[in-house]
């Protein structure tokens, strides 16, 4: 018993209750915190490759760059989704930052010095949008490479780091009915697993990713 009250009463602290408070009130609150975390995406590491150096154009289109008359190589993938709190509620206004390996699997990034793998020029590589009215947000990209050095490989995933009004998750969007996810334990319903949708444009594979913060 005193070891499962000095349990609660560190959440307590390091959720930022206050453990003067009735313990009740106490393990209501922590119950309700932890059911809320339980039901939203799980967060993954930000990975190696955040991106430092970025080019100026970080629109919703990752194929194309400004400037440029040649569009980055690999299969044309819409990616669209709904960033929600857990009662499903939209968030307005929440940031998502993304990035991600080329159709080759290299990352535009000083740290990824694989030069067997080459750097696509055209390729954006990584964008910054923002959730509209309903929460709701869209980008164009290409399908990443599996990732890999050596024998050591990486399911095929795209990074984001996502901003809400009072959440903040780092984490990772993987793709459905991939054999790799396997490697990391990923399940194929796992709210980091994106759904296969109708094309939006044209004959364009388009994946939906719902994702869902513990706060909003």
């Amino acid at each position: 018993m005193k070891t499962m009250l000095s349990r609660r009463r560190m959440i307590a602290g390091g959720l930022g209750i206050a453990v003067g408070a009735p313990l009740l009130a106490q393990d209501q609150q922590i119950d309700e915190i932890i059911e809320s975390m339980m039901g939203s995406t799980p967060a993954q590491q930000l990975g190696p490759f955040y991106p430092v150096v970025r080019p100026l154009d970080q629109d919703a289109d990752l194929t194309m760059i400004e400037g440029h008359s040649e569009r980055a190589a690999g299969d044309l993938l819409d990616i669209f989704g709904r960033v929600v709190d857990t009662n499903g509620d939209p968030i307005v206004g929440a940031k998502l930052d993304l990035w991600q390996a080329n159709a080759a699997g290299r990352y535009d990034h000083a740290g990824d010095t694989r030069e067997d793998i080459p750097l696509d020029p055209h390729f954006q590589g990584s964008a910054v949008l923002m959730t509209d009215d309903e929460g709701r947000y869209r980008f164009r990209t290409i399908k990443p490479a599996i990732y890999g050095i050596g024998t050591f490989l990486r399911p095929r995933h795209i990074h984001f780091t996502i901003d809400g009004q009072q959440s903040r998750l780092t984490t990772q969007m993987y793709f459905p009915g991939e054999k790799e996810n396997a490697l990391e334990d990923i399940a194929e319903d796992s709210l980091l697993v994106a759904k296969r949708s109708d094309p939006l444009e044209g004959a364009v594979e388009a994946l939906r990713w719902d994702v869902v913060l513990p706060f909003g």
